[in-house]
């Protein structure tokens, strides 16, 4: 039986890893990273849903020198706790300076390691590489040495679309997480509840995405979610809060937060009914992923013209990305519509 290890950073990354584990016959193990909030937690629910072989914690919140990191990425990384040493294939998605560390680990154990990549979200079917400087020097330097470099390995890209999917990878179908499906639908309520998902009262739910404070400068979404709650009643928007950002600033608006921000979106979809719910974000991938397969679709709105996107670059690239998804009409996208003022919301 293969052993896989993928390597995760993100709450849907998990969902991904789960879904591959489901549907592909080998045995799965998991390094997840501290980027994600409650990791400890995450690790005991993983192990009671029976499906994972082993689970690790990576740190990667310890600040290291250049030549550390170049050194781990060189001569690699044990992840503390992993007592398998030797796996068939390495999956992961952002191809990081730890994902790095630990391909070299594996990679000295089995050469033949077959290395591919998995999706976060249809928008990340066009996430750009990106390289800096102590992981130029490392991917050099094992080059001189003879020994394979991540990135150059990778030949699949795991992805529930791949009829969307245009990279340089060989596309391979992971089957769509259906609301249907009871047993994914278990694992994950076991993995990321800690009791049952209430009905959400409130009519209106703000999903901001990340680009406050990532990829340039701010482009005014909590400016945004004060502009709705005018427009919508501020007892009646709930904002569903990303996990990298401060919920401490909605607050500071008086805006109500959503105690359910820990939870993935999709996760939250499958176990409640949203069709009298309307959803509105400014870029976020989270309205995209299930729309497809959910049996009952709410009204979801894009604002991102309502936003000033001209000094971030990462905003100004998904909203490209996003446009293009929002006019292929194979993809089965239903009930979005972008917003060309506040006042197009559906009272």
């Amino acid at each position: 039986m293969i052993k896989r290890l993928i390597f995760c950073n993100t709450l849907y990354q998990l969902i991904v890893a789960i879904q591959i584990t489901l549907s592909f016959e080998g045995y799965t193990y998991l390094i997840l990273t501290t980027e994600m909030k409650n990791v400890e937690q995450i690790q005991k629910k993983l192990y009671k849903t029976g499906v994972i072989k082993e689970v690790v914690i990576f740190d990667t919140s310890v600040k290291k020198t250049s030549i550390q990191i170049i050194k781990e990425c060189v001569c690699g990384v044990k992840p503390d706790g992993m007592k398998e040493d030797k796996f068939d294939e390495f999956i992961g998605f952002n191809f990081d300076l730890p994902s790095h560390a630990i391909f070299a680990w594996a990679y000295k154990k089995n050469k033949n390691i077959s290395v591919n990549k998995m999706e976060e979200g249809l928008l990340s079917y066009h996430t750009p590489d990106t390289l800096c400087r102590a992981l130029s020097i490392s991917c050099k330097i094992r080059k001189m040495l003879g020994m394979e470099n991540l990135r150059p390995c990778a030949k699949m890209f795991y992805c529930f679309a791949p009829e969307i999917y245009h990279g340089t990878l060989r596309p391979k179908q992971i089957p769509k997480i259906k609301t249907t499906d009871s047993r994914i639908r278990e694992i994950l309520n076991i993995v990321f509840l800690e009791k049952e998902i209430k009905p959400y009262k409130e009519k209106y739910i703000f999903l901001p995405s990340i680009y406050d404070v990532e990829g340039g400068d701010p482009i005014g979404e909590l400016e945004l979610a004060q502009k709705i709650a005018s427009k919508v009643g501020i007892d009646d928007l709930i904002v569903k809060v990303h996990p990298r950002d401060d919920e401490s600033r909605y607050i500071k608006s008086n805006l109500k937060i959503d105690r359910n921000s820990g939870i993935p979106w999709e996760v939250i979809q499958i176990n409640l009914d949203f069709s009298d719910k309307v959803v509105i974000t400014t870029l976020s991938g989270s309205v995209l992923n299930f729309n497809p397969v959910l049996e009952n679709v709410g009204k979801s709105y894009y604002g991102y013209k309502l936003c000033d996107l001209d000094n971030n670059d990462l905003a100004l690239h998904y909203r490209d990305v996003l446009e293009g998804y929002l006019n292929n009409f194979s993809l089965g996208l239903r009930n979005i519509k972008v917003l060309e003022n506040v006042e197009e919301i559906d009272l």
